[in-house]
Parts: structure tokens; sequence; C-alpha cells
């Protein structure tokens, strides 16, 4: 469970981009099309490079949590990432919400919403000794 360890909160959050990175590269046209509340509203190019960003990220979390021990500096600095994002997330749904679908919405509101809890789960997981 993601809750129980850094390790476990990291990789967690590793797999929840991967699952969000991989349909958004690999169909970002669909994705797009979902998002935007008109066609052309979001651009392919924008869904494609967040998925790609996803991926990126969802590299760098597997390969601190697989570190041994793990470098708590790195694992500070993704949490603050997320967290970063978790903040900023819902301005730039306010500024976009006339391009933005009610699905795109939605889709968005969820994304920060996992995020917020993987941020919880990882904040958790460096308050224990670096042991644990």
């Amino acid at each position: 469970m993601p809750w129980q360890s850094l390790k476990s909160a990291l990789l967690f959050n590793a797999i929840v981009c991967a699952v969000f990175g991989v349909p958004l590269v690999t169909a970002g046209a669909f994705f797009a099309g979902l998002a935007g509340a008109h066609a052309g509203a979001i651009p392919v190019w924008l869904a494609t490079a967040a998925g790609a960003a996803l991926l990126v990220l969802a590299m760098d979390l597997a390969w601190v949590a697989t570190r041994r021990p793990i470098p708590r500096l790195l694992a500070r600095l993704l949490t603050l990432a997320d967290a970063a994002f978790v903040v900023a997330m819902p301005v730039v749904m306010l500024v976009a919400s006339p391009w933005l679908s009610n699905i795109g919405q939605l889709l968005l509101a969820d994304l920060v919403l996992i995020t917020a809890f993987c941020v919880w789960c990882q904040w958790r997981g460096l308050r224990q000794p670096a042991h644990a």
C-alpha cells in the first residue's frame, strides 16, 4: 500500500504517472479532443507533451524508489514538484476553463486529486526514519 513506506509511495506515484502518460502519448489527439470544449481548443502536441512529461516523471520516481538507500533529497524534490503541481493546477484550470470541456475539467481534477494523494503518501514516507 502506498502509504506504508516512502518506496511504495514513490513506486505508486510512478505507476500513476505511467497510467496517465501512456494514453496521452499514444492517443494524444483523442484526449485533446475529449478535453477541449470545441475542436482544436487543446492542441494535440500539448496532450502528447504532457504525456511525455508524465513518463519522464514516472521514470524519475521509479529510479529514486529503487535506490538503496533512497536519496531523500531527490524524494523531497519530487514530492515538492508534485505539491507545486497540485497548487498550480486549479489556477490553470480556471484560466483555461473557456477552452476545456466538462470532461476535460473532470479529468484534470481527477489528476490533481490523485497527485495530492501521492504527495500525502510520499510526505508520510519522508517523515519516517531513513532506515524504515
